[in-house]
């Protein structure tokens, strides 16, 4: 890992998992603020009235999933060694955060084009197989302006290059979305389409997206 110049915007990798994958995103900020600050890294501040560090999500992680690669952008005053930055952060985290990585941020926020996630379904992998199978998929969705509206996500699956298999909760699926933009696909949507159309009221899901990718394919980092 290298060392970070001044005012260079720091990429870290975190994982978020276990009982943290019920801390909100806004919450989840709180809690890596306190974090910086605990870690005494010599993070930079905004100017202003209301000063506070510079630190953005460029996917926040939806409430109730667990993540194995997010990210978290921070901008310091001075250079520090990026290995020493992961183990005093990694040493200030709660429970279920952990962090696994630190570099100079290159690509940027825009960049982010999907994600990758695996779901672990109370049910047979004959119902995930049914629900591909049909002409259409559709799920009820909220607008940004809050409408909801029907969105048929047939043509997102058979994009996804999933991957379904049996485990001992019932059905592992591993599958890519598209998201950072109105085409996004959260996986709650799927849940709620496999729960609906193949009649499995006591459906549930554990969601963990495994990692993030950028437009070219590669690693979000």
């Amino acid at each position: 890992m290298n060392d970070v110049k001044d005012f260079t915007t720091v990429r870290i990798v975190f994982s978020k998992k276990g009982r943290a994958r019920y801390i909100s995103h806004l919450d989840l900020n709180r809690t890596m603020t306190r974090a910086v600050r605990r870690a005494g890294l010599p993070i930079w501040y905004t100017e202003g009235f209301n000063k506070h560090p510079y630190l953005t999500f460029a996917a926040p992680l939806s409430l109730g999933f667990e993540g194995e690669r997010e990210t978290m952008d921070l901008r310091l005053e001075r250079d520090m060694p990026m290995d020493e930055l992961v183990s005093r952060l990694d040493a200030v985290m709660p429970e279920g955060l952990r962090i696994l990585d630190a570099a100079p941020a290159v690509k940027k926020a825009g960049e982010v084009a999907c994600a990758v996630y695996r779901l672990t379904l109370n049910c047979p992998v004959e119902a995930v197989n049914s629900l591909l199978a049909q002409e259409s998929i559709t799920a009820q969705k909220r607008t940004k302006k809050k409408e909801l509206v029907t969105v048929e996500l047939k043509p997102v699956l058979d994009a996804a290059q999933g991957c379904v298999s049996e485990c001992p909760e019932g059905t592992r699926w591993e599958l890519t979305l598209p998201m950072g933009s109105e085409l996004s696909v959260n996986p709650s949507l799927i849940v709620a389409a496999l729960r609906e159309q193949q009649g499995l009221p006591t459906l549930s899901a554990q969601v963990l997206r495994l990692r993030v990718l950028s437009k070219d394919g590669t690693e979000f980092v």
